[in-house]
């Protein structure tokens, strides 16, 4: 999520708990860094703790979370993994969830729109709108996003934009190198997309070493 720096709720300990252990875990089984599986673990348990406020920030938040949800089973094998909240290098953009998987990089902005009257369309002129408000900006920086990941990585990226909330005509738009899908058919997508040739297991692990340590994450500046 671009231009603003994000504070979480400290988690509970419990959720502390919980966070290590999967991350142990994971480490074991996925061979990727404990703080990366950490932060997955804490942000998906701490979404069960409190129920978000009316700001736009708590509303953002708590979409990212259900995002992680979905996204969690997606690393239940060796064919992908995943990094949540990751900071943009020499910028105060925040990365929403990267997924490295055997169709390569592929970069997920959540959106949470929760308006009940407003719907998702795109006008003639090809431009993404979500009630009254024109998405064009959105849609652009979504792709300036995904191009900072392939500047850092160096390789292609998908960019995706998750709609929870509001319906996604026909469940999927294409948008000029930005592909918008309903977020319950989020891993559904991704999954469908073809193999990228040369992403085998290591490939994702090592690729995945590398952009946790490139692509830190977002709290820690």
């Amino acid at each position: 999520m671009a231009a603003r720096q994000r504070r979480r709720a400290l988690p509970l300990p419990i959720t502390l708990v919980f966070a290590a252990a999967l991350a142990f875990l994971m480490t074991q089984i996925l061979g990727i860094t404990a703080g990366a599986t950490a932060a997955a673990a804490a942000l998906i348990v701490g979404s069960c703790r409190t129920s978000p406020g009316r700001n736009s920030w708590a509303i953002g938040a708590a979409g990212e979370r259900r995002t992680a949800r979905l996204l969690f089973p997606l690393t239940w094998t060796r064919r992908y993994a995943v990094l949540h909240d990751r900071a943009v290098p020499k910028s105060r953009a925040n990365l929403d969830h990267l997924i490295v998987g055997r169709s390569g990089l592929i970069y997920v902005d959540t959106k949470n729109w929760t308006s009940v009257t407003s719907k998702v369309r795109v006008k003639s002129n090809g431009q993404l709108w979500y009630g009254d408000y024109s998405q064009g900006p959105a849609v652009a920086t979504v792709r300036w996003e995904a191009e900072q990941v392939r500047r850092v990585l160096g390789w292609p990226v998908h960019a995706v934009i998750a709609v929870h909330g509001a319906r996604v005509p026909g469940g999927r738009i294409h948008l000029d190198g930005v592909t918008v899908v309903q977020a319950r058919d989020l891993r559904r997508y991704i999954r469908s997309l073809p193999d990228a040739p040369g992403w085998d297991r290591a490939l994702i692990r090592e690729t995945t070493r590398i952009a946790d340590t490139r692509l830190a994450p977002a709290s820690a500046r």
